[in-house]
């Protein structure tokens, strides 16, 4: 049981686990991305919830072990002083979640998403050197890979497509590319992420 406190000023216990085995409850991925993840509803005023709160996720199947920070906690995570344990990844806040689920999801390798990203993100700085650009894998279909480019104008998303061979060249290439700048830096910790990039410009 977790403490959850509503707008409305009302506290109450949710049950809201601070581990998930995800072979486990192998639903709980759909609940990711379906957007119920950790869904409750306020006894007082009967508001819907989404507390964003630490969660660690573990899947021995997947080889993965991955705690889930909140939002407010990511400077903390780039000044290096989140306390994770010894073999988990980091992603912080929900919308990580979501992508991280939709990899998991479409079978992909997390690193060599991050790398195209980082590719993605590049070239469109090409052009655009000023906006404020984000970008977040967006599943696939018709044997491409989505992504979903943000600030290039206001409060419109650009969907960029990457043909899978791409990402299957990157896979293969993945051993030599981690050796080079700037995904050394990039995958040096336990948050790999095209954002760690930002911890290094924090320092």
């Amino acid at each position: 049981m977790r403490k959850v406190t509503c707008m409305c000023e009302n506290s109450f216990e949710a049950d809201l686990p601070e581990e998930i085995d995800l072979d486990a409850e192998p639903g709980r991925l759909a609940e990711i991305l379906e957007g119920s993840f950790f869904k409750v509803n306020c006894p007082s005023c009967g508001a819907s919830l989404k507390p964003e709160l630490r969660v660690r996720l573990v899947s021995r199947k997947r080889g993965m072990d991955l705690t889930v920070l909140p939002e407010l906690d990511r400077i903390t995570l780039y000044r290096g002083k989140a306390e994770l344990p010894k073999s988990s990844q980091a992603i912080v806040g929900y919308a990580e979640l979501y992508e991280r689920a939709r990899v998991l999801e479409d079978a992909l390798d997390p690193d060599v998403v991050e790398i195209l990203k980082y590719w993605l993100l590049a070239k469109a700085a090409e052009s655009a050197a000023e906006a404020d650009l984000s970008i977040a894998y967006a599943g696939s279909e018709g044997g491409k890979l989505r992504f979903h480019l943000g600030g290039l104008k206001e409060g419109e998303v650009a969907v960029l497509p990457v043909g899978r061979e791409l990402y299957d060249k990157a896979l293969a290439d993945k051993a030599r590319t981690l050796r080079t700048e700037p995904f050394d830096k990039m995958f040096s910790g336990p948050y790999r992420s095209i954002r760690a990039l930002e911890a290094l410009e924090e320092e």
